[in-house]
């Protein structure tokens, strides 16, 4: 068994390991997210939502927990990380409230015709997420997906596996069985998943690893949603208060370890 150890920035120290999935097995285990879909998009958005308020109070439950693993295995200061782990339990009740009024059906009249909108699950989403947010960027990406009737194959950071995979089993201790599955690795593990036959790719990362998606994706027309990296640009009005823009602009850039 290959593992994927975990390391500690500051210290070096091991934090702990994961197995590595050997990437020649991804596309059975897109199978099985897409076997597990059919009921889970019959299950209805209302059934879906209260599956996924369930785990609101298992994520308060674990905040220091989280809190000081994002710390340990990602850098980045115990105040940010505990402020990023309470946000998985206080915000899931107004996100899903704003999911579901997004995928309610609507209904489109012009005096002569009525129709219906209706927000159908596209299947199954590959998640690759990066390590600066390695609790919340999950979280930006599947619950959504999961709310929406799709399932999900998840690859975290090899720089954070543990936080993503602690993310995911709080979820799984209330989902269906392989709604929700994760796989660790690095970039053969990903390229997998972008070659499989998942419906949907959701990336954050390089700008070079995007475009690769994108060519990839074109070939089977997955649907992508891509966040791509840089710097993110800062605008200062002629009339801005300069002083503190410069502030601003300063402990942003070294804001979450940089």
């Amino acid at each position: 068994m290959e593992t994927l150890k975990s390391y500690n920035p500051a210290t070096e120290e091991i934090l702990g390991e994961v197995e590595i999935t050997p990437a020649e097995e991804v596309p059975n285990i897109v199978a099985r997210a897409k076997a597990a879909q059919l009921a889970w998009g019959d299950l209805g958005l209302e059934g879906r939502a209260e599956l996924l308020r369930a785990t609101a109070d298992i994520f308060v439950d674990r905040v220091q927990e989280h809190g000081e693993l994002m710390t340990k295995e990602m850098g980045k200061p115990l105040k940010e990380a505990i402020g990023e782990a309470k946000s998985l339990g206080w915000g899931i009740e107004e996100e899903l409230a704003e999911i579901i009024e997004a995928l309610t059906p609507e209904v489109v009249e012009d005096g002569r015709l009525r129709s219906t909108i209706y927000h159908d699950p596209l299947g199954v989403v590959g998640a690759i997420t990066p390590w600066n947010f390695p609790m919340s960027m999950p979280a930006w990406m599947i619950l959504p997906s999961l709310a929406a009737g799709n399932t999900v194959v998840f690859k975290p950071s090899e720089e954070t596996p543990l936080c993503g995979q602690a993310y995911a089993d709080v979820l799984n201790e209330v989902l269906p069985k392989d709604v929700l599955i994760v796989i660790h690795g690095a970039d053969d593990q990903g390229k997998a998943i972008v070659q499989s036959d998942v419906d949907m790719i959701a990336f954050t990362g390089s700008r070079e690893a995007g475009k690769h998606i994108m060519r990839e994706a074109s070939g089977t027309l997955k649907r992508v949603v891509l966040e791509l990296g840089g710097k993110d640009p800062m605008i200062v009005l002629g009339d801005a208060d300069i002083a503190r823009a410069a502030k601003f602009a300063a402990s942003n850039s070294f804001r979450n370890a940089g």
